[in-house]
């Protein structure tokens, strides 16, 4: 029996949903199918039933406690793992952009906590001429980042993609409507007076703010249009609070950077291709 098994199944039982559990193991569906029949056949006994319409399934009695089991024999392999590791601990200080912070840190850090339980984390957040400053004074390890101003001299690599989007309470004209947007000096700000200049749309007014959850709150009252990511707005678009103002999408790629010396650090490279999986 191999413990990839067992950490398959406790991961799927935990999501209660393959996709879910394949993008967090990062293995492919079939994957997760061969390990849970691989356990099945070691075992002998069925773990789960599988819903004949779709892709859902409920546990067989022998599949509850072998799920209970193997949530203690993971915890005994990540103890062990720490003995060893314990030596080798790291401290990693990562910088990231308010947008960036909003959009991905969340997920990358608990895959850091369960993968790496090794790395000490510092994180800091600030706007993207912020972070720029934190590496060129070797205050960062690592910058999360979605514009590419003053990143000359380091070692720049795409991770993932962003889609921006201007929204409002109801459909609003862009040239003369209130405009909420970033302050001057961070990278979605950055993209917005990009868009506004090719379009040549002289805003009637802009109203800026610091914080992307107060551009949409001021945006679902009424107040203005709101250039945010879609992925921090999908709820209340979802629900019927904001509104796209289409055609107008943006495609943003976020950045991971660092020292040009430390390129072929290895936790670096894990740390990068880990972030691609999550996004």
């Amino acid at each position: 029996m191999q413990l990839d098994w067992i950490r398959t199944y406790v991961t799927l039982v935990h999501f209660q949903h393959f996709t879910k559990t394949s993008e967090y193991l990062n293995l492919s569906q079939p994957t997760i199918s061969i390990h849970i029949k691989k356990l099945e056949d070691y075992l002998g006994v069925k773990l789960i039933e599988r819903s004949l319409t779709n892709r859902s399934f409920t546990l067989t009695s022998a599949g509850q406690e072998v799920f209970e089991q193997g949530k203690k024999m993971l915890e005994i392999s990540r103890s062990i793992e720490q003995v060893k590791e314990k030596k080798e601990e790291v401290s990693l200080r990562i910088g990231a952009t308010n947008t960036v912070s909003d959009v991905i840190l969340p997920d990358f850090v608990k895959k850091i906590r369960v993968l790496y339980p090794q790395i000490r984390l510092q994180l800091m957040i600030h706007n993207h001429e912020q972070i720029v400053e934190g590496l060129e004074q070797q205050k960062l390890d690592l910058a999360l980042v979605e514009g590419t101003s003053g990143l000359g001299p380091f070692h720049v690599e795409v991770v993932s993609r962003d889609e921006l989007r201007f929204y409002a309470k109801q459909r609003m004209p862009l040239a003369t409507s209130p405009l909420l947007l970033r302050e001057k000096g961070s990278g979605t700000r950055e993209y917005a007076d990009q868009f506004l200049l090719s379009e040549r749309i002289e805003p009637s007014e802009i109203i800026e703010a610091s914080s992307h959850y107060l551009i949409k709150q001021l945006a679902i009252r009424g107040l203005g249009i709101a250039f945010l990511s879609h992925s921090m707005v999908k709820e209340e678009v979802s629900e019927g609070k904001l509104v796209p103002l289409d055609p107008h999408v943006i495609y943003r790629p976020f950045y991971a950077v660092y020292e040009e010396e430390h390129m072929h650090t290895p936790i670096l490279k894990e740390l990068c291709d880990l972030l691609q999986s999550i996004t």
